[in-house]
């Protein structure tokens, strides 16, 4: 019992909570849809490529091939075939077309200047908040860093959080000439080893140095628990 137990757990943690919850949401897409056509779910190389093309009128193709290996992680247990079914000749081909032909222009937003975080910091009321000087502070590190939005900030959907994630502020370490912090570890950190985050002292133009922000975010942080 207790092997049938651990192996249970570690088949719980293949994959990140938040990965699951997205291919539970691509499932639920797949058996909609199968509902509203009356289609069965058993997923044959016929039903996928119907799925294709009609989600492809919808979200972007390429989306769809992610919908797809949500759809294949949560199948397979129940039927096996569904990974062959994907890669059938019917199902690529299927793709393809849609790639090709009902792909939409990406639409990316404008980059983010040195100017715009000097305007927004003028825009914010001052003093500031403990709140706005976190959020601000939190700009500042993403925009000197190259972070990603997932490294910055705990998800609203409880089910999905994950305290491992969260970068700790006792992890800073600073210095007169860098500071740095630890990202505990992201989904793509299989080894559970974590990255730490390097940002040098190079100011430049009048906008302040992440390391100002910091400081100021970590003295008021410390203040309010006393330490």
């Amino acid at each position: 019992e207790r092997l049938i137990h651990e192996r249970s757990v570690l088949l719980g943690l293949a994959l990140d909570c938040s990965t699951s919850c997205a291919y539970s949401l691509h499932l639920n897409s797949y058996l909609t849809f199968c509902g509203q056509h009356h289609l069965p779910i058993d997923p044959t190389p016929d039903t996928l490529s119907y799925f294709v093309m009609f989600m492809s009128h919808h979200i972007q193709p390429w989306s769809v091939e992610i919908y797809l290996s949500g759809i294949v992680s949560q199948l397979e247990p129940h039927f096996p075939h569904v990974c062959q079914s994907r890669h059938s000749r019917l199902v690529k081909h299927t793709l393809q077309g849609a790639l090709c032909t009902l792909k939409r222009p990406i639409r990316r937003k404008e980059p983010i200047l040195r100017d715009d975080l000097l305007c927004i910091l003028q825009a914010l009321p001052h003093p500031l908040t403990h709140v706005d000087l976190l959020w601000i502070t939190q700009l500042h590190c993403s925009f000197y860093s190259l972070l990603r939005l997932g490294e910055l900030v705990v998800p609203d959907d409880t089910s999905v959080r994950d305290v491992s994630k969260v970068t700790l502020c006792t992890s800073v370490c600073l210095s007169d000439n860098n500071f740095s912090f630890l990202i505990q570890r992201d989904k793509t950190d299989s080894q559970y080893e974590g990255n730490r985050v390097l940002i040098q002292c190079l100011f430049v133009g009048s906008d302040p140095h992440p390391l100002i922000l910091v400081m100021s975010w970590l003295g008021l942080v410390f203040y309010r628990l006393h330490l």
